[in-house]
Order: C-alpha cells, then structure tokens, then sequence
C-alpha cells in the first residue's frame, strides 16, 4: 500500500505519574474503555522484531454490519495506562496536599527568614476549581493565591506585601509592595495553565526583573526595578494570603506537591533541571516542604519554618519526582479531512527521552457513527407557564410537559443535558411562580443508573427572574430555589463566582468530550469581572465544547445585545467556545461570526407571544460527532407538533473531537525507542474514526491529542 508521508511536530503533552496498581489520571485525561469484542491489530516498527496481535471471535451481527470493534483491551477511569514491563520498578508513593477552595490552607506564621529581596517560588499544583481570589492591594492584582507572604492591607511599611504568587484567571500571576512607597508591582503571564493536571510553575525576582516560569520554560518577565518589602511581618502561607494578623483572604482549590522558596533568582535552566527531583537541601535554598503523607504534616526540611495545616488532607495523586524526566511525543500533522486506504493506516511516532528509557507505545481508535450522536435541549423563556395571571399566559403544563418529555425521550435521542434560556418565571418576587417553575425542572431530578442526580442542567436569570423587573434586581428567590446549595453536591455542577448562583458553570461528558456550559445573568452593564471569569472556564477546560447561555443573546434582526456583544468581544478568542444562546426577544434568529480562525454561532429563540405563552416549543439540539454537526429543531411536546422553516430546522458545523464510542486498543509496541511506526488493521472502508496514542516509561505516561481520518469506500 501507498504509506503516507510522516511529518512531526514537537507537542507539549500533558505528564502523568503511573505507579504500579494505581492510576493517577485526572478526570480530564481519563481514557474510556471498555473495549468489546475484537479483531487484530497489528504494529510495525524500525525497532519492533516482532508483531502484536489479538483476537477474538465476533458475533455475527457484527459480521452483517461491517461494523469492527479493534484491540483487546483498552483503559478507563481507574485503569493504569500501559507501562513497560520494568524489571526493576519502583513503588511511587505519590502524595500531594489537597485544598478544598473554602478554608483549607497553610500557614508558617510571620516566619522573618522567609522575607526576602530576590528569590525563587516554585511548586508543583494541580487546579481542580476556580477558588477565590485575593488583592495584592491598590494597583496590584486579584489572584488564587499559592505561595504567597502577605496581600493587600494598608501601604503601611512592614504591613506591605513581601510577594505573592498564585493564579490571575488561568494564568500566573504575582506581586510585590515595595519598600520606597508601598507601590505594587505585578506581572501576570500569558500561557493558560489547565485544570486537573499537575504542572510545574515558578516566580523569580531578582532584583529588578520579574519571570514567571511554566513546566521549566519561560512564560512572561517585567522589569519593575523596585525592591519587596522583605521586612514585612505579613504571615507567609500557602493556599491563602495572610496580613499582619494571620488573617486569611483568598482560597486555592485543588492539590500542591514540592513547594520550595530560595533566596535568589533560578536560571531556566535551574528550574526546569530541577523541577523533576526532590530538593531536601541545598545552598540558597531557604526552606522547602514536601506535602507528602509520611511526613504527617508540613516540615521544613531546608529551613526553620514548619507549616500548621488548616483544613487540608492528603491525597494519594501526586507528582511524579525522582523518576526522570518524561518522553517528548511528536505526531503526524496532516492536514483534515485525512482519507485513508482501509486495510492499513500507519501512525508514525517520534519519541525523544533524556533519560534514554524504553516505552510502551499504544494506539487506540474508535469508530464514529450515528450511535454516537447526542442531544441537548435548550428551553427558551418559560415566564407565561409559570405566571397563570397574565394575560399572555400558557398553562403550567407547557413546563411540566417539556421537562416529562425530556425525562421520556432520554434514551431515545440521548439527551446529555438541558439549558434553560432565563425567564423562568414571570415575576422574580412571586414565589407561588417559582413553586410552578421548580416542579417542572425537578422532574429532571429523577435519579436513574448512571444519573445519581438525574439529567444535568444549567439555567441562566432573566431579567423577569429579578424583582423588581430590571437588570439590577435582586435575585433571591432565584437563589432561594436554584441557588448553590442545591447544585452543590451535583457531580456535573462546575461553581459559581460570587456569592450567589447567578452566574454559574455545569460540565457534561460524552465520551471523552467535555462540554462546558457557562450561564450568565441578564445584565445591561455588565461586570467585567463575570466576563473573564467566563473566560478563564473556558480556558480551563481547552479541548471541551465550549457553550455560553445568557437571556438577551440576540435581537430579532440577528444583532448582539449590549450585554452579548461584550460577552463576544471577551470570549471571541477562547477557540472552544462555539455556540451562544438565549431568548429574551419574541422571535427566532441566528448569526456566525469569525475571529481570526474561531467560529462562533449565536442563536435566539423565544415563543413567548404566541398567544398561548409559548406553547411548549423547545430546541433540540442533535450534535453527529462523525460529521462535526450540530442540527437544530424545534418541537412542542404537549402539542407534538414540529416546528419547520430555515428558522426553525438548520445544521451548523462544530468540532466535536473526542465525542464518540469507547476508544480500544488496535496496536501496541513494547519496547519501543526513537521514531516507530504503528500499523492499525481490520478497519472498514468508508468509515471515520479517530485515534490517540499513549507513550509510558516506568513513571510517566504521556498523551498525544484525538485526531481524526477517514477511510476509503
């Protein structure tokens, strides 16, 4: 057969630490499995003496179907990934301290050794929630602190902040007052750093230059030439930040592992030669503290600071040190849609090691089909169901019949989710309007295997939802009945910002897609703070399907309303955000806008006057993860009467990447060093699939993306 050109590219990878018997995969990286029945795989390679291969037998359904289910194994949440057969492998006793984004924290006291002039702050963190934020003070900068020896209090001499270091949104972020005015001095990175991985991150000051590193490289410097305020009696802590008093402001949410503080500034090259081993002691070094369960708490090893832990726990995911440094994975960048000859596809594979291991290399694949399309059904403006005094009022049954179809159909469309547009109610200080409205979505509370709390959902507050009417109106008994305290414990609930559940986040997984739905409040002015803190969601999570829902989307023409254009203008960039929603405006449109390679639809519906409240009309939308399509309709389920028109029923393209069937195992290689070349058999023709390889030596395990081909009729 023709073999296709190889053509590589160096690819950051996310790093995972793989002891025996035990995965340490966050939810994000998780494989999913299992695989089914199974036909060969088959792998060649310039290092590779022999081939691997499995078998079994296939029913004849299957035969019939042309339908072929590749590999004998495959992994999932709980799985280790594959790993070489290590003569000699180590037991990790991987370990790290878990902050819960609430109260946790660490703290060292006023601790005068650790007030420094230059320095180094570096540590291991995995982002598992968004937490809370701390100031630095006037003209500083709001950030999740980390590492940090003061905040914001009042500019007063040794009552200023000696440094802080911790997260801006997604990215680094840190500051300093100064000892000639109690000026601040921050700098904020620019790479977003991901939730649910472990990374590496540093900040040097050494003088005059701030440098914010991530995983060993370079992320941002600024020159501020000043001097910290290294004689602050601010208390040093970690997950927080403390004044004077010890008074805590700000919280992490997530893991911390190695944190060390030096007295002066690490090259590059230090940190990133370093950041991979355990450092107990060493000249410059002024205290480091492991965070790992056999020390039962926080000792400084390097120094004189002892850390009391508050809240925290330990965890059994840590990362991965004294075991090397991880493999560098290149992959074939060929430019989609990739057809392919069915009976071999080659997938080439460079793999550079410093520490010259061998690996296991292992391809998985699935096939893409209609059995992989999904549903979410959005529900537009429902004000007049729950309001039976006005005049433009439907029956209550409307809203019950939508929410009861949904529950009914479930299976039958594989509904994921359901986004509710706001408006919920009529009038926001009626509270027999909001009993009609929380029957109606409890009915999607339902628990049922697999949905210990039923279908997911999110909704957005409308401007009706707020008492009085308006854009400013108070929101209580929207908390009152849909606050944080009923979501909470919700496994797809992702948080809120603020105190109140106005504006809020729920994430859904299909397959390994995670689509992230972030609801905005109806909002005419609205804060610049909500729209990045959408943002930085969505950055979090840089491979989901980004949705974003607020009530007043569109008007009837198609143009943006004040509150979306500035929405759109914040999250035109963010390349997984894809599609936009609301109601508000009596009418259905849609528009498509494009920046600078990013695709974003918007789309309104509403049906709100059309005599009969709305009359039950919902959307459904159809998502065919094999063509990268999302078609939309519109039915009643009371009156079960679809809704046509091209305003009505349209398609839109969206990139589904990952949104499929169990990925399983079609080849696999060990050992295998440098540049292999893995052979994938037994596909059918005209077919799509898509495919991921996983690169492990004794400890790591590294992940190339999702791609996608198809193969010829």
């Amino acid at each position: 057969m023709e073999r296709l050109p190889t053509i590589l590219w160096p690819l950051a990878l996310a790093v995972v630490g793989c002891g025996e018997g035990e995965a340490t995969r966050s939810p994000s990286e998780t494989t999913m499995g299992p695989a089914g029945t199974t036909t060969t795989g088959v792998v060649t390679g310039s290092d590779a003496s022999t081939s691997s291969t499995t078998s079994s037998d296939t029913t004849d359904d299957e035969a019939d179907s042309g339908s072929t289910a590749l590999g004998s194994e495959s992994t999932t949440g709980g799985e280790d990934l594959p790993a070489p057969a290590c003569e000699d492998r180590d037991e990790l006793a991987l370990s790290s301290l878990t902050f819960d984004g609430i109260d946790d924290h660490v703290t060292m006291g006023v601790a005068p050794s650790l007030g420094l002039a230059t320095f180094t702050l570096e540590t291991w963190v995995r982002r598992d929630g968004a937490g809370v934020e701390a100031g630095t003070g006037s003209g500083g900068v709001e950030l999740v602190p980390l590492v940090g020896k003061g905040r914001g209090e009042n500019d007063d001499t040794i009552f200023n902040a000696n440094y802080a270091f911790g997260f801006r949104g997604n990215t680094l972020a840190a500051d300093f007052e100064d000892v000639a005015s109690g000026a601040n001095h921050p700098v904020i990175g620019t790479t977003s750093v991901t939730w649910g991985t472990w990374h590496h991150i540093a900040a040097t000051y050494d003088g005059s230059t701030w440098r914010l590193y991530l995983d060993g490289e370079l992320d941002q410097q600024l020159q501020v030439d000043a001097t910290p305020r290294a004689d602050s009696i601010q208390h040093f802590a970690l997950g927080t930040a403390m004044n004077s008093t010890g008074t805590a402001s700000g919280r992490f949410h997530g893991r911390l592992d190695e944190v060390r503080v030096w007295n002066y500034a690490r090259s590059e090259a230090q940190i990133a030669g370093a950041m991979h081993a355990t450092v107990l002691a060493e000249p410059g070094l002024v205290s480091r503290w492991g965070l790992d369960v056999d020390d039962g708490g926080a000792p400084d090893t390097a120094g004189d600071n002892p850390g009391t832990l508050v809240g925290t726990e330990f965890s059994t995911d840590g990362a991965v040190l004294d075991q090397g440094q991880p493999p560098v994975v290149t992959v074939p960048v060929i430019p989609e849609p990739v057809v392919l000859p069915a009976d071999a596809v080659d997938i080439s594979l460079g793999i550079v090691d410093p520490d010259d291991d061998s690996h296991v290399v292992s391809v998985f694949v699935r096939e893409l089909s209609t059995e992989d399309d999904f549903t979410i059904v959005v529900l537009p403006d429902t004000q007049y169901y729950s309001d039976v005094d006005s005049p433009n009022a439907g029956s209550p049954d409307y809203f019950s019949d939508q929410t009861q179809w949904v529950r009914d159909n479930r299976e039958t469309y594989d509904i994921r989710a359901v986004i509710h547009n706001g408006d919920i109610v009529n009038n926001g200080d009626e509270a027999q309007e909001w009993a009609i409205a929380d029957a109606a979505m409890s009915l999607l509370e339902t628990p049922e295997p697999g949905l210990p709390y039923g279908i997911p959902y999110g909704l957005s507050v409308g401007n009706h939802d707020q008492a009085p009417t308006g854009s400013d109106g108070d929101t209580t008994l929207f908390n009152d009945v849909f606050g944080v305290e009923r979501f909470a414990d919700r496994s797809y609930y992702g948080g809120h910002v603020g105190e109140t559940n106005d504006d809020n986040w729920v994430r859904v997984r299909v397959g390994e897609l995670d689509i992230v739905l972030v609801s905005l409040k109806y909002d005419t002015t609205p804060d610049p703070a909500v729209l990045t803190w959408a943002r930085t969601v969505f950055e979090a999570h840089p491979d989901a399907l980004g949705i974003l829902n607020t009530h007043y989307m569109l008007t009837s023409g198609g143009n943006f309303s004040t509150q979306s254009a500035a929405i759109y203008e914040t999250l035109r960039a963010t390349d997984n955000v894809q599609l936009m929603t609301g109601g508000h405006i009596s009418a259905e449109a849609r528009r498509t806008d494009v920046y600078q390679g990013n695709v974003i639809h918007s789309m309104l519906a509403d049906y709100q006057f059309d005599g009969d409240g709305g009359s039950g009309f919902l959307r459904l939308w159809e998502f065919s993860p094999a063509n990268d399509e999302l078609t939309v309709r519109t039915y009643s389920p009371t009156l079960d009467e679809w809704m046509t028109g091209e305003d009505s029923e349209f398609t839109l393209p969206v990139e589904l990447r990952g949104a499929g069937d169990d990925f399983a195992e079609a080849a696999s290689l060990d050992p295998a060093v440098g540049s292999v070349v893995l052979s994938v058999e037994g596909l059918a023709p005209g077919r799509t699939y898509e495919w991921y390889a996983t690169v492990g030596d004794c400890h790591h395990v590294v992940r190339t993306p999702v791609r996608r081909f198809s193969t010829a009729p």
